[in-house]
């Protein structure tokens, strides 16, 4: 069941749409029948396309694990995407009620597709979300990148991690895990083509997203969590990255037609600055197990 809120529309919402609600037609075609937009776990001389959806699968069930999340009654993901650990938490990890929080409204239309009467999903914003009862786990899987804006100022955006941070302590139960999945940054080396594609990302494909450095998200979690594991991961993403633009140029004239040649170029180009600047380890991608205090 999907529920659609109304309110005033964040700042964030537009340029989220921007991205996400190209067609489930588009994103079922790049990211496989997998429907999972982040990092994959690949075992060492796996074929990246051929075991993609079964790394895809792995890292949910990692996650669901570090959570501690099987068997629980209830389960938040926020920015839940297309459903898909969603529809795994309750499938094979046997959670009662699955919540997703998204902005898009072409992700609830496919999630409610799914038929699955264990899922919720809510078109809004985190901070808008309620629960009558706290929720057992949480998850925000490559989602926070898009909650802070890069307009603010410095003391801003440390306050708006610390309200993301609060949100998530309210919503959990004591002792609950929040698992994140989130892209941080190191200082860029001063070239031209970094510094041009960095300006692309932050102003046309996702304009305003936020990129923090780790310190940002362990010093405004402090008090209010406690960090249980932090590990990166950027190669999980860059190879994941790395399939998708490959599923693009086999398809592409076929994406062109759902889309747009403007469209296409687009993602060709927001994912090939990805994969390299994790590979070259300008931008990281770290799973976060945090659990609440109190």
């Amino acid at each position: 069941m999907t529920t659609v809120t109304s309110r005033s529309v964040n700042p964030e919402v537009e340029a989220i749409r921007h991205h996400y609600e190209v067609s489930n037609e588009f994103y079922r075609l790049l990211l496989g029948p997998a429907m999972m937009y982040s990092g994959g776990y690949w075992n060492d001389g796996e074929d990246l396309r051929a075991a993609h959806e079964t790394a895809q699968e792995r890292k949910l069930d990692t996650f669901a694990d570090i959570a501690g999340a099987k068997g629980a009654a209830k389960v938040l993901d926020i920015g839940s995407g297309w459903g898909t650990m969603l529809d795994r938490l309750t499938t094979v990890h046997r959670v009662e009620q699955a919540v997703g929080v998204t902005l898009s409204r072409t992700q609830a239309d496919y999630v409610a597709g799914l038929g699955n009467p264990k899922i919720k999903v809510h078109v809004e914003s985190w901070e808008d979300h309620k629960t009558d009862e706290p929720y057992d786990a949480a998850f925000c899987i490559n989602a926070l990148e898009h909650f802070v804006l890069s307009s603010l100022t410095p003391r801003e955006r440390m306050n708006r991690f610390r309200e993301f941070f609060g949100k998530c302590h309210s919503l959990l139960k004591p002792g609950g895990r929040l698992v994140l999945h989130i892209m941080t940054v190191e200082n860029p080396p001063l070239q031209r083509r970094i510094i041009d594609d960095l300006k692309f990302l932050q102003r046309e494909e996702f304009a305003g997203c936020y990129i923090p450095h780790l310190h940002q998200l362990t010093a405004t979690c402090e008090g209010l969590f406690e960090v249980a594991e932090i590990r990166n991961e950027r190669e999980s993403f860059s190879r994941a990255c790395r399939v998708w633009l490959m599923n693009l140029a086999d398809r592409r004239q076929e994406a062109v037609a759902l889309e747009s040649e403007e469209v296409v170029a687009r993602f060709e180009r927001y994912l090939d600055i990805f994969a390299y600047t994790l590979e070259d380890g300008i931008f990281n991608n770290f799973r976060v197990a945090l659990t609440r205090r109190g």
